[in-house]
């Protein structure tokens, strides 16, 4: 199924709540941004919270389980927005369902779930879609493109150090959040953050082939916010990667939790005949605005604008949803041209196994080598 009643692609949200989630700041705006999605069911965990957010996001339905809403037929596409934990029982239940599934990443909270629920989405002939939308941002296709047409000739080597200044990153926890200070839970610097960086540089310069690796928890145990006890935490604060990128390009990760004294993050990148400097003041490069410097050879250095081209369309929306509704559109142009632009289970799979990669190389201090499976 691609499309039902009124051509649009009927959207069903699970964990839609326009009170300060992911779905409600990023999911919603971007689908009510495009035709050719109608939002036309919402689940959240009570009835009465479900009722109110249907009547501000306009959808006619309103469920107090994602069982009830997976299972009716104007649903066409469910969107997973919620906690990672809650991921592999949603997902599972929607694809056995036949349902098209978009979940936000990281997809599962470890390797063997992400294995589990790509396979089972390749086994039922699902559309898929996971939420790494930085492969999209206009920024990250323009690095991509000039990088290809050789602006600093042969890339040799690049390195991104980035910051992370909100609450959860530096120990400090609201309620809603208190399950991410556990690293079983998959919700993490390493996982989210990091793992979000890895799909921008996979575009513009490929994926790890090998890595080492150090992961650590340096500031401790984090504190409850709502009444400042203290919360066992062993979630990463602190995260070198150092690896080798398919064309053996020599690459570098350092992500912080903390307020940086000067950029929040660098990325640079080196080839045989110049270099990129590339400065955002956030650490989620997948939807942040770039400064870009060129330099070529002994050439003055020289600022790049990415042109607006690359922008279009323009949907004037703030960066969280300009950069899902970026995933939203590309999945609707798919199933109109029986293309695969937009990242699926497949793409999330393989971030995955670069993340379990890292955490391996962390624990046992030894390289680890990554290879692609065959095609199934």
């Amino acid at each position: 199924m691609t499309d039902s009643e009124n051509g649009r692609i009927g959207v069903g949200i699970i964990g839609a709540s326009a009170d300060g989630g992911w779905g409600g700041i990023a999911h919603v705006p971007a689908l009510r941004a495009l035709d050719a999605f109608q939002i036309r069911a919402v689940s959240t965990t009570r009835m009465e919270s479900a009722n109110e957010t249907a009547r501000r996001v306009g959808a006619d339905l309103a469920f107090d389980t994602h069982q009830a809403l997976v299972a009716r037929p104007e649903v066409d596409l469910v969107v997973v927005a919620v906690k990672v934990p809650d991921h592999k029982q949603i997902v599972t239940d929607a694809l056995t369902a036949g349902k098209m599934v978009y979940s936000e990443w990281p997809l599962a909270r470890d390797l063997a779930e992400a294995e589990e629920l790509e396979g089972l989405a390749r086994e039922r002939g699902l559309r898929t879609v996971v939420g790494l939308q930085g492969g999209l941002h206009p920024p990250i296709r323009f690095l991509r493109d000039i990088i290809a047409q050789g602006v600093i000739g042969t890339p040799l080597s690049t390195s991104i150090r980035a910051h992370l200044t909100d609450d959860m990153w530096v120990g400090r926890y609201d309620t809603s959040v208190e399950y991410m200070a556990r690293a079983e839970n998959g919700a993490t610097l390493l996982s989210i953050i990091l793992g979000h960086s890895l799909e921008p540089l996979a575009h513009v310069l490929g994926t790890f082939q090998s890595v080492s690796a150090v992961v650590a928890n340096q500031r401790g145990d984090g504190i409850r916010l709502t009444d400042g006890a203290p919360l066992p935490k062993d979630s990463p604060d602190e995260i070198v990667v150092a690896g080798v990128l398919e064309g053996g390009i020599i690459a570098s990760l350092h992500y912080s939790a903390g307020q940086p004294a000067g950029a929040t993050t660098v990325w640079e990148i080196q080839g045989t005949e110049g270099s990129l400097h590339i400065e955002s003041a956030s650490g989620y490069i997948h939807f942040t605005d770039f400064t870009i410097a060129l330099r070529r050879g002994s050439e003055p250095v020289e600022a790049l604008q990415v042109p607006s081209a690359y922008a279009v369309p323009d949907l004037h929306l703030d960066a969280p949803a300009a950069g899902v509704a970026r995933v939203y559109a590309q999945l609707a142009a798919d199933l109109r041209n029986g293309t695969d632009g937009a990242p699926d289970f497949t793409v999330a799979l393989e971030r995955h196994r670069v993340l379990d990669a890292i955490t391996r190389a962390a624990e046992t201090g030894q390289r680890q080598h990554l290879s692609r499976p065959p095609l199934q």
